[in-house]
């Protein structure tokens, strides 16, 4: 990869600074980024001078638009300073080879990595780990930690808190690249696209998207026994129902597919939610029949399903074809929101997982 050292401040701006953004508009920012619950852990006091990254050469024509749900924005020149606003944006600037100035974090996050804020799949792409901008932290403190970072670019394809408002005044300082739809709405590879050419190497993306979808394919080869397979996935308890996937076209269920199983026809007839996800209630268990079973949970305790004589009779728990994917283990993050630097890790770690379940072991 051909990369170049970026000098760790970028230019500074004439006009009104970041930090001088009010508290409102970046609350709600800071109340539902990612999803997350409170968190002890801040980010880090570095200042921007302390932070040294890296990115290839850009090849692309400057300026470059690119455009949103919220409006367009207009990149100058090929940027040396991306902050993205949630980690999957993180996980893509990194897939490109763009070490990002810090990296967004939340108490779930964080919980799941051992407080470093660094997913296992993001080790070998950082040389040396960023600041940490804590997004679970009150408005002003988000502010001035953006401000101290000083970026020339903001990257908030799967940041779920972006608003209409909050573009209008983060635009003008920094340009943001976001969603057409909705944070974590479009596939990764549109995402990815979009980012490689705001930063000017688009061809990387087409590098990285045909790597990731390469060793998709390969897994899939290496195990014809996925073809035809159904597959339900609970998401989650509800406070007395259960989140199950009724899509296979977002995160875990287009990972799934991608194998070569196919979503339970019953999980298809439920009314699907913006995030693909279906509910169920629990007395209908006994529905999620299908050749394999997916389940997130926080730490991989399946105890709220066992106790349910329904669940322990399907076909698929009693072969012993239940897939757990612990939260803190980041295995639902990897393939729930995908980057091709996600993926190529997920694909490592649950596919033997898969067929090991599917073969009885």
């Amino acid at each position: 990869m051909n990369s170049a050292g970026i000098s760790s401040r970028g230019p500074r701006r004439t006009g009104a600074k970041i930090g001088l953004i009010g508290a409102a508009s970046l609350l709600a920012l800071a109340l539902v980024a990612c999803g997350s619950d409170d968190t002890s852990t801040s980010a880090s006091s570095s200042s921007a001078s302390s932070t040294s990254v890296s990115a290839p050469a850009a090849t692309g024509q400057f300026p470059v638009t690119v455009s949103g749900k919220f409006g367009e924005s207009t990149i100058a020149a090929a940027p040396t300073r991306a902050l993205p606003l949630s980690p999957q944006d993180a996980d893509i600037l990194l897939s490109l080879g763009v070490t990002p100035i810090a990296l967004p974090v939340d108490a779930q996050n964080l919980a799941a990595t051992d407080q470093t804020g660094v997913w296992p799949w993001e080790k070998d792409a950082l040389n040396e780990v960023p600041p940490l901008l804590n997004m679970d932290g009150g408005a002003g403190a988000i502010a001035e930690k953006i401000a101290t970072l000083e970026p020339d670019l903001i990257v908030s394809t799967g940041f779920w808190g972006l608003e209409q408002g909050q573009f209008d005044q983060l635009n003008p300082q920094a340009p943001v690249v976001h969603f057409d739809t909705k944070a974590n709405g479009e596939p990764w590879q549109n995402s990815t696209r979009k980012i490689a050419t705001a930063l000017g190497i688009p061809e990387k993306a087409e590098e990285v998207i045909a790597a990731a979808s390469a060793q998709l394919d390969a897994a899939k080869s290496a195990h014809p026994e996925f073809a035809g397979k159904t597959y339900n996935a609970v998401i989650g308890d509800l406070g007395g129902q259960l989140s199950v996937l009724a899509s296979d076209e977002r995160g875990i269920g287009q990972f799934l597919t991608s194998l070569g199983l196919t979503l339970s026809p019953y999980a298809s007839t439920l009314t699907v939610d913006a995030d693909g996800r279906g509910v169920l209630s629990y007395e209908n268990i006994g529905e999620l029949g299908a050749d394999v079973l997916v389940v997130v949970s926080p730490t991989g305790d399946l105890g709220y399903l066992t106790k349910f004589d329904a669940w322990n009779q399907l076909q698929a728990v009693r072969s012993g074809a239940v897939v757990s994917l612990a939260r803190n283990t980041g295995l639902p993050n990897s393939v729930g929101f995908p980057s091709a630097l996600s993926l190529t890790w997920a694909t490592d770690q649950v596919v033997p997982m898969i067929a090991d379940r599917l073969s009885g072991k």
